[in-house]
């Protein structure tokens, strides 16, 4: 299958055009996407006509996918995709998940084994707003000055998937049910520490392993002095030369590793005005550091 790959930003990603991921990719094919997927750690495959369960095996063909623990919005046709919609049902349940990925984060970095891939098909676009920001975390460690890489080098962040235990998110009012789902998710679900710096399993490279919306503190630290470290690299990471902001298109499958890049959803959008997204999240491991030689 013919298809090429175009860079479009310096933070990270590119265009893919050509690809059909209806149907089983070639083992050249695959090979090929998977170098330009450590190449350009966000992919946009551009023209694709997707049912569930051609997205799910398209997904699995780099690996197992991650299961989904939000069953109510997971897709009838197939339970390993995950629903992202603002819409809302006339018995006022939501469709979806409306306040998804609100704030800068990783995908899964609060569980012990984080997803390594996010893939996000565009179902329906909003007449406006719905863009998706990267931040490049390859990049955002190695612009730090050289006496904070040595500050932070094996020490851990304290990642939670409650919003009620993390004072810089809030808890959206447009999302049904959200405020008891994260004060009975803070209750049960225990903290994860994870390395501050990651080492990615494939390329070597460290990336910064931190984020607003999981990252509530540095365990080796106190927070007079754990939290202010974070807040000097959440301000680091907004740096516009690491981001790129990606305008959906209608039929987008964008692609993206969550080992070496945060995003967040930013909105801009509202009722009648509809966002529709499927998602599936391929499994990862335990992220380590492992000091440059």
């Amino acid at each position: 299958m013919a298809f090429t790959v175009t860079p479009l930003s310096p933070a990270g990603a590119a265009e893919v055009v050509g690809l059909d991921c209806s149907r089983p990719l070639a083992a050249d094919d695959l090979a090929k996407l998977h170098q330009a997927f450590l190449d350009y750690p966000i992919l946009a495959i551009r023209d694709q006509d997707l049912t569930p369960q051609q997205q799910a095996a398209f997904g699995r063909q780099f690996g197992p996918l991650e299961a989904q623990d939000r069953s109510p919005y997971t897709h009838p046709d197939d339970r390993d995709i995950l629903i992202l919609s603002n819409e809302i049902r006339p018995d006022g349940t939501a469709v979806g998940i409306v306040d998804a990925g609100d704030f800068l984060h990783s995908d899964s970095s609060h569980l012990p084994e984080p997803c390594r891939i996010t893939m996000l098909y565009a179902v329906r676009n909003p007449s406006r707003g719905g863009d998706t920001e990267f931040c490049n975390m390859y990049q955002a460690y190695e612009t730090l000055p050289e006496a904070t890489k040595r500050r932070i080098a094996g020490l851990h962040g304290v990642h939670h998937v409650s919003k009620t235990k993390n004072p810089r998110v809030v808890v959206s009012p447009d999302r049904p049910g959200a405020k008891d789902y994260y004060e009975a998710r803070a209750k049960v679900v225990p903290e994860i520490a994870q390395p501050m710096v990651r080492t990615h399993p494939e390329t070597g490279r460290q990336a910064l392993y931190i984020s607003p919306r999981f990252t509530i503190r540095v365990a080796e630290l106190a927070d007079d002095e754990g939290q202010p470290l974070l807040d000097e690299l959440f301000k680091h990471m907004k740096d516009k030369r690491f981001q790129y902001r990606h305008k959906w298109r209608d039929k987008d499958l964008v692609m993206w590793d969550n080992r070496c890049l945060t995003h967040r959803a930013t909105g801009g959008y509202g009722l009648p005005d509809i966002r529709r997204m499927h998602r599936t999240t391929i499994c990862g491991d335990k992220p380590f550091y492992r000091p440059a030689a």
